[in-house]
C-alpha cells in the first residue's frame, strides 16, 4: 500500500495528520497488506517536521512509540526499526530520549541479524554512556556488541547489504566501518587496561594495525602510549 499525503494539511494541524496517517497505517496491516515503506517514510517524515515547528516532538514522540510498539505486537519489526531510526534523528538534542529509543531499535536489530543497525544503534548508545558512564560495565557491553557487528561488517561487506533493513541502498565504504572498529577495539582496551592487561593489550595492538592502515594519526599516539603502558605490564 502506498500512502499518499497533503504537505500542506500536515503543517497546519501535525495532530490531525498524526491520527489520520495512524489510522491509515493500521487498517493497512489489519488487512495484511504490504506498506510502501518510501511513502510510509515520508509521510513521517513530513509530520516530524511540522511538530518540531510547533515546538511539540514530545506529542510526536509518544505517538511514534505507540505506532512502533503496534508494529512490533503485529511482527514488523522492520517498520518499527524504520520508526526509532527516524525518532533517534529527531531527538539528537535529547540523549535521554535517544538511549531509550536505540535499546528498543537495538533489540529489532538483532532478531533481524542486522549488523549494520545494530553497530548504528551501539553507536547512538556508546556516545551516551561515554559521557555518562565511561567506565561503566554497560558501556563495554554495547562496545563488545558493537566489535562483533564491525567485524562482521568487515568480513562480509558485500554480504551485509542483504541484511541491511532500510530504506538506503548502499552501505558506507568498508573503510569507514574498519576505522570505527579501531576504535572501538582501543576504547576497550582503555577500560580493561587493569582488569584484564593481556586481552587489552591484544585488543589495542588490533586498534592500532587497523588506525595506522588508514592514517588515523590522532589517534595513533594514544593507541601508541596504551601499547607502552600495557607492554610493561606483560
Amino acid at each position: 500500500m502506498k500512502l499518499t499525503f497533503d504537505p500542506k494539511a500536515i503543517q497546519a494541524n501535525p495532530n490531525k495528520a498524526f491520527k489520520l496517517f495512524e489510522q491509515k497505517v493500521t487498517k493497512s496491516i489489519s488487512r495484511k497488506e504490504n506498506v510502501n515503506l518510501k511513502s510510509f517514510y515520508a509521510e513521517l517524515g513530513e509530520i516530524g517536521d511540522a511538530f518540531v515547528a510547533q515546538n511539540d516532538l514530545q506529542t510526536m514522540n509518544k505517538g511514534s512509540n505507540r505506532l512502533a510498539e503496534l508494529f512490533v505486537n503485529k511482527g514488523y519489526n522492520n517498520i518499527a526499526g524504520i520508526i526509532y531510526s527516524f525518532l533517534i534523528k529527531l531527538n539528537k538534542d535529547n540523549p535521554t530520549e535517544i538511549e531509550n529509543l536505540a535499546t528498543k531499535a537495538l533489540a529489532i536489530a538483532k532478531r533481524y541479524n542486522d549488523p549494520v543497525h545494530i553497530m548504528a544503534r551501539c553507536n547512538d548508545l556508546r556516545k551516551i554512556y561515554s559521557i555518562t558512564e565511561p567506565q561503566s560495565d554497560k558501556l563495554l557491553k554495547i562496545l563488545y556488541t558493537e566489535k562483533r557487528a564491525l567485524a562482521s561488517i568487515c568480513k562480509n561487506y558485500n554480504n551485509a547489504q542483504n541484511r541491511f533493513q532500510t530504506l538506503e541502498t548502499k552501505l558506507k565504504p568498508l573503510e569507514n566501518y574498519e576505522i570505527l572498529l579501531g576504535k572501538v577495539k582501543l576504547q576497550i582496551a582503555e577500560i580493561i587496561k587493569d582488569k584484564s592487561p593481556k586481552e587489552a593489550l591484544e585488543e589495542a595492538t588490533e586498534a592500532y594495525k587497523i588506525l595506522k592502515k588508514h592514517g588515523i594519526a590522532n589517534l595513533l599516539t594514544k593507541n601508541e602510549t596504551l601499547l607502552s603502558e600495557l607492554s610493561k605490564q606483560k
